[in-house]
């Protein structure tokens, strides 16, 4: 394991090595980037950020392409990414589908985290590397995970280049723009402050026929599974498996999840803050999520969900979803209804 213990899921490795065949052989690049051949077919292996860095570097000298990583994901097949793709194509809405690469980011690495949110009608999805991992990521690696996502999405939206806004890399221009703007349909901002899409609000909000809520629980479950697996020492997975335990109870202070931990409530804050987090961030994201599934059930009053959530009334719930969301739970239940009634009028 890496110094600082960052790491990407083994199998990431397959799409690299496979766009490079043209230019070596598999047993001379692997060796080159000091990655254990055996490893990279078991997604519940994982390689040091500082190897698959050198990779990324070697896949760019040896195929004299500054555009690699867009190379690469034209052979990412699903199991690549274990069940992250499948609870993707599952999703009912491109939010639910965002929001859910969001919180399973670490799957893939756990060097970078993606963010969600909403400014004006526009839901801004941003990658941005973790307080402690010392290295700029490579330029290559962010090309491909933004790629694929665009690619991910126009498999259950077809028309998503509509639906772009703008693309900024921190990347510097390439020599050709021609693969990014095939790739993307929208402007792309090179050297900018931060790696971001941007989308427009309604069609991240609209309903999937493709969704199936079966299929998303199935997959979120093996997601859980090789998390607790990968961070079974983890404080943020630790936090987050303990608050959603407690959130029932009502009683899910930083106080008592500290001392469900065994910690001290100042260790937690230490131990999180290391880690680039808070108690505070932790909760937003789950109260987040679970708002959104317990919205999606007509027959659970908003007053009730609210409490469920730890809020002391619905006033605070609104405002606090309404700045997740850009709606309020209101407007997304009625919303989410309507979607529902016009799918199965056309079923």
């Amino acid at each position: 394991m890496a110094e600082y213990g960052h790491t990407t899921i083994a199998t990431w490795v397959l799409p690299i090595i496979e766009a490079l065949k043209p230019f070596c052989s598999t047993q001379e690049i692997l060796q080159r980037a000091e990655i254990d051949p055996k490893c990279i077919v078991d997604a519940n292996q994982r390689i040091p950020l500082e190897n698959m860095k050198k990779l990324w570097g070697l896949a760019e000298s040896i195929s004299g392409d500054d555009c690699i990583g867009l190379q690469v994901t034209k052979y990412v097949n699903h199991t690549n990414l274990h069940a992250l793709s499948y609870a993707h194509l599952a999703s009912s809405s491109i939010r639910e589908s965002l929001l859910r690469s969001a919180r399973f980011s670490e799957v893939v690495t756990t060097a970078m985290r993606i963010n969600v949110h909403d400014e004006q009608q526009q839901v801004i999805v941003s990658w941005e590397k973790v307080d402690d991992f010392p290295y700029e990521p490579s330029i290559h690696a962010i090309d491909a995970f933004m790629a694929l996502l665009i690619k991910s999405i126009r498999k259950i939206c077809p028309d998503v280049h509509h639906h772009l806004i703008s693309i900024n890399l921190e990347r510097p221009r390439p020599a050709t723009l021609e693969r990014h703007q095939l790739m993307y349909k929208c402007p792309i901002n090179f050297s900018a402050d931060i790696c971001e899409i941007r989308f427009k609000q309604e069609f991240v909000d609209r309903k999937l026929s493709s969704g199936n809520d079966e299929l998303v629980r199935v997959n979120e479950q093996a997601l859980i599974g090789y998390l607790e697996r990968l961070k079974k020492n983890d404080i943020v997975s630790m936090t987050s498996r303990v608050l959603v335990d407690l959130m029932a109870t009502g009683n899910f202070s930083q106080e008592v999840v500290a001392k469900e931990l065994g910690i001290s409530c100042r260790g937690l804050y230490r131990k999180l803050k290391e880690r680039g987090s808070s108690y505070q961030t932790v909760l937003d994201e789950i109260r987040q999520y679970q708002a959104v599934q317990y919205l999606k059930q007509n027959d659970t009053p908003i007053t009730s969900i609210a409490y469920k959530l730890g809020f002391g009334d619905t006033s605070s719930f609104s405002r606090s979803f309404k700045k997740w969301t850009g709606q309020s739970p209101r407007e997304f239940r009625t919303k989410h209804s309507r979607d529902v009634s016009t799918e199965s009028c056309i079923d």
